[in-house]
């Protein structure tokens, strides 16, 4: 008896999770983030000529991240495919890793060029608004305020 009573009232509670959950997600669909260069376009405000020298960075930015995406999750198949081959060695999985380090060398390369493209397209008011969003990018939030500066003193 206490063994259905307990299943019943975990059912329930994932039943409320799961509908919080829903709630959550269909509440406000018009902030769902939209493509990085759609943030990046509107926070710049470029003409139209810088919008369309940016569109055909961003198009050729995405092409060369797609590639190394390619090339990287076929080396991790390689690799983890490899652990059931009895020939496959430690220097083979050596030299995977090291072609997949590779690899997240040359995207971050490739991250770094797209910015350093857009700089150039930008105006001095332009190439400090784009110098903030990096940098809120790379802290990983949306930049100052409440909860978003250094953390405080631990609570007593």
């Amino acid at each position: 008896m206490k063994k259905n009573l307990l299943l019943a009232i975990l059912l329930i509670f994932l039943m409320v999770m799961n509908t919080v959950l829903l709630f959550l997600l269909l509440k406000e669909p018009e902030k769902r983030k939209g493509p990085p260069s759609t943030f990046i376009s509107s926070q710049l405000g470029f003409d139209p000529g810088q919008q369309s020298e940016f569109m055909e960075i961003d198009r050729i930015h995405h092409f060369k991240m797609r590639e190394i995406s390619d090339r990287f999750r076929n080396l991790k198949e390689q690799l983890f495919t490899g652990m059931d081959d009895a020939d496959f060695t430690e220097e083979k999985a050596d030299s995977i890793s090291n072609l997949i380090g590779e690899l997240s060398a040359a995207k971050e390369k490739e991250i770094f060029s797209y910015f350093r493209q857009i700089e150039n397209i930008c105006n001095k008011d332009q190439k400090l608004k784009l110098e903030s969003i990096v940098k809120r990018a790379l802290r990983g939030g949306p930049g100052p305020g409440p909860g978003h500066g250094p953390p405080g003193p631990p609570p007593h």
